[in-house]
């Protein structure tokens, strides 16, 4: 295989800046301490190519950008990997052309990992790479992505693919989740300084042991119901599935007094949760 010239550009401790005319020069001799300028355009079937090397950054050609921002897709498919991307400004660079995007290039766009590292359209393609080469990747904050998926007087449920998603704003309501029901599962919930109506999760098949709903019982100690959906009926890692296509396959003893039953839909579920914590709540002075 032919090994195609990639030109060293700068060279520290931390590693090199490399100039290439194509992304099809990534090779072997490539590793996860290097700055990657490639003159190929920035559309995702070129960034996959390099995707493997886990670079600290790639700088490509935007290619005219174009239509659809074709020219510079691939940057997104970087961020999904986590690696800072950036694409230099057509005609401020030569395409195919790596030495002369290093020493001429201004940069046309960026993706979120470049951006968190402080880089921008309009930088110089040389003060970029020394960013990337000499500081390492802005960690990117959980998206906490919650979704509201049934909400009526009784009170809402919250589908949250993973527990660690979870914040104050589902307080008070049934935390439906896709991830599984074993230990970590409840000391997720019990380290939550705000009140659940319910937890309704994935028993990841069981697990040897039955350690996928280890997590069920443990909520018992704090009153907590707690039940898991079959993982042949819903998608793990899918919250939503969770709530509206599982069946229950485990349920902690508090969940069983509320008369939940294995079988089950989780909606059935959810709703003796929500039910429970309202009578729960107008109770309350009569114990005061």
């Amino acid at each position: 295989m032919t090994a195609w010239p990639q030109h060293e550009v700068y060279a520290s401790p931390r590693g090199r800046i490399l100039a290439m005319d194509s992304v099809g020069y990534v090779d072997e001799r490539n590793d996860v301490s290097d700055v990657l300028i490639c003159g190929s355009h920035g559309a995702a079937c070129a960034t996959q190519l390099l995707a493997w090397v886990r670079p600290r950054g790639v700088i490509v050609h935007d290619a005219g950008i174009g239509r659809d921002r074709g020219g510079v897709s691939g940057l997104k498919l970087l961020d999904a990997y986590m690696i800072p991307g950036a694409a230099v400004e057509g005609m401020s660079a030569r395409i195919s052309d790596g030495r002369n995007m290093y020493e001429d290039g201004i940069l046309s766009a960026v993706n979120g990992s470049a951006a968190l590292m402080g880089i921008s359209p309009g930088m110089p393609v040389r003060d970029a790479a020394r960013i990337l080469l000499d500081h390492n990747p802005v960690p990117r904050p959980n998206a906490h992505r919650q979704i509201c998926v049934h909400r009526d007087a009784l009170g809402a449920v919250f589908a949250l693919d993973t527990v660690k998603y979870a914040d104050d704003r589902i307080a008070g309501g049934v935390l439906c989740m896709g991830s599984h029901a074993a230990r970590a599962m409840a000391d997720y919930v019990r380290e939550m300084s705000y009140p659940l109506a319910g937890v309704i999760t994935n028993d990841a098949g069981r697990a040897r042991d039955d350690s996928g709903i280890e997590g069920l019982g443990l909520l018992d100690a704090s009153a907590m119901p707690a039940c898991a959906v079959s993982v042949q009926t819903a998608r793990m890692g899918d919250a939503r599935a969770t709530y509206f296509d599982g069946r229950i396959s485990a349920l902690n003893r508090t969940a069983a007094a509320l008369g939940i039953k294995e079988g089950d839909s989780a909606r059935s579920a959810a709703r003796r949760m929500l039910e429970n914590a309202r009578h729960s709540a107008i109770g309350e002075p009569e114990h005061v």
